[in-house]
């Protein structure tokens, strides 16, 4: 706790703690939005950016609210994860554990070496930021460990790129209601969220595939 990543994961533990404060506030003195707020994070923690997005328009939250909210969630995810993952890739990365629930964290960012790592932070950035790779601030942060980057340089450059990102889905969705705008927003907004499932099914099914293929070849040998 003392290194660098504790400090780290002691900064996740208080904004996680900030958060959830903020949100009994909020429920206690019974604010309009509390409800809506707390349906948002939990869709972040479980689904992503982009369910977290679509969720916070279906509840009437506004832009800059959905922005805020999704980038904290982001943040604190990130601190309270990373050092956790670095230290376990240093430390246990032949137990068990580590293979099956962390390696694929490493695994997603090695594929990011191969598109951006010649650019260093600004690749970091790149990684999160496009939101159509469905790369969030976790696999890019283990993107800036593995290309040799200092911590807050990877840290600034993820929080950045997930920022950045957010804005972008903002945008997308808010067009798409706005085409649409003869349609109920919370149809249109379960359409994009039924295409957004629909492109995470069809990347778990791909990654599926591609381990399959590596254990089969793996076995061959």
């Amino acid at each position: 706790m003392r290194s660098e990543y504790g400090l780290i994961f002691g900064l996740g533990c208080l904004a996680l703690i900030g958060s959830v404060v903020t949100l009994a506030v909020l429920a206690y003195a019974d604010h309009p939005n509390w409800q809506g707020i707390f349906a948002m994070a939990a869709a972040h923690w479980v689904a992503g950016k982009g369910v977290s997005v679509i969720q916070g328009l279906a509840m009437g939250l506004h832009p800059v609210v959905i922005l805020i909210l999704a980038t904290v969630s982001d943040l604190v995810l990130m601190l309270l994860a990373y050092p956790v993952l670095v230290f376990a890739y240093e430390h246990f990365f032949e137990t068990p554990l580590f293979q099956r629930h962390m390696r694929r964290v490493f695994e997603s960012a090695q594929r990011g070496m191969d598109r951006v790592g010649r650019f260093k932070a600004l690749g970091v950035f790149l990684f999160v930021w496009l939101p159509f790779w469905m790369t969030g601030v976790l696999a890019g942060s283990i993107l800036g460990y593995s290309m040799g980057l200092k911590s807050w340089v990877t840290l600034l450059s993820a929080t950045l790129g997930t920022f950045t990102s957010i804005v972008v889905w903002l945008l997308f969705t808010n067009q798409i209601l706005s085409v649409f705008d003869w349609i109920d927003d919370k149809m249109v907004g379960l359409a994009v969220l039924g295409l957004l499932v629909a492109m995470l099914a069809w990347r778990r099914t791909r990654r599926q595939r591609l381990a399959a293929r590596h254990r089969f070849m793996r076995g061959k040998r």
